[in-house]
C-alpha cells in the first residue's frame, strides 16, 4: 500500500478576514481513509485548497507526502464538491481521456492507448456501461464516479475529495464507501474526504481515521 502524511509546523491560514488555521501544528497520518470534519464555514474547503497549493498559507511550514503543497499536488488526484459542468454532451470517456497526461482540450484522440486508459480508470470505479453516454445525461451518484475516475487519472498517492457525499442518497453512500475500500485494496490509494453526516466505516476494508478542523487546529 501507498503511504501517505500530513504535517503542519506552526502554519496560519487566513481567507480574508477568516482565520481558518492559527499557528496549527499537527502530525497526521493520512493511510486508508481519513476524513476531515467541521462546522459549516470553518473552512474544511480551504484547508484541502491550501493542500493542493491552490491556495497559499501565510507562514508556518506545510507538507503533504513529505512535500511541499506545490509540488505534492502532482502525486495527488482531487475532486471539488461541485461536479465540472463543461461540455455536458460530450461522452463520459472524453472527459476522463481529457484528465490524463498530454491529453488536451481541441485535440482528437486517436490513440488506442488512450482510450484503453481511459476505459480501465472507468472499469476501476465500476463506471465502464457509462463510458459513452453524456455526461450531462448521468445521475448524481454516476457523476461522482465519472469524477473519482478523473481524479484517478495520474495514477495519484492521495486522492482529494470534497464533500463527496453531498447530495446522495443512502444507496449511494454505501456504495460510494465501499468503491473507497474497493480503490484502496486494488490500486493502494488513500483517500482523504471532507464530511457532515454520519457514515457507515466500520466494516470497511482499510483504515479509518477522523479529525475535526476546530479553533484554528486540526484536532486528531
Amino acid at each position: 500500500m501507498k503511504e501517505a502524511h500530513l504535517s503542519a509546523q506552526d502554519v496560519s491560514l487566513r481567507v480574508g478576514s477568516q482565520s481558518i488555521l492559527n499557528h496549527a501544528t499537527f502530525d497526521l497520518p493520512l493511510t486508508g481513509l481519513t476524513i476531515l470534519r467541521g462546522h459549516n464555514g470553518a473552512g474544511k474547503t480551504c484547508v484541502l485548497r491550501a493542500l493542493l497549493g491552490i491556495l497559499p498559507h501565510q507562514s508556518g511550514t506545510l507538507l503533504l507526502l513529505g512535500h511541499p503543497p506545490d509540488v505534492a499536488r502532482h502525486q495527488c488526484g482531487y475532486m471539488p464538491q461541485k461536479a465540472d459542468q463543461t461540455a455536458p454532451m460530450l461522452p463520459v470517456i472524453s472527459h476522463v481521456k481529457a484528465c490524463l497526461n498530454g491529453a488536451h482540450w481541441g485535440f482528437p484522440f486517436s490513440s488506442k492507448t488512450t482510450r484503453h486508459h481511459a476505459e480501465a480508470l472507468l472499469r476501476d470505479v465500476d463506471a465502464l456501461p457509462l463510458a459513452y453516454r453524456p455526461l450531462g445525461c448521468l445521475s448524481g451518484g454516476e457523476r461522482q464516479r465519472i469524477a473519482l475516475a478523473q481524479a484517478l487519472a495520474n495514477n495519484p498517492k492521495l486522492l482529494i475529495l470534497d464533500e463527496p457525499f453531498a447530495a446522495l442518497d443512502t444507496q449511494n453512500h454505501k456504495a460510494l464507501l465501499q468503491l473507497f475500500g474497493q480503490l484502496y485494496q486494488q490500486r493502494g490509494v488513500n483517500i482523504l474526504i471532507t464530511a457532515h453526516g454520519p457514515l457507515e466505516t466500520a466494516s470497511l476494508p482499510l483504515p479509518v481515521r477522523e479529525v475535526t478542523l476546530a479553533r484554528g487546529h486540526i484536532h486528531g
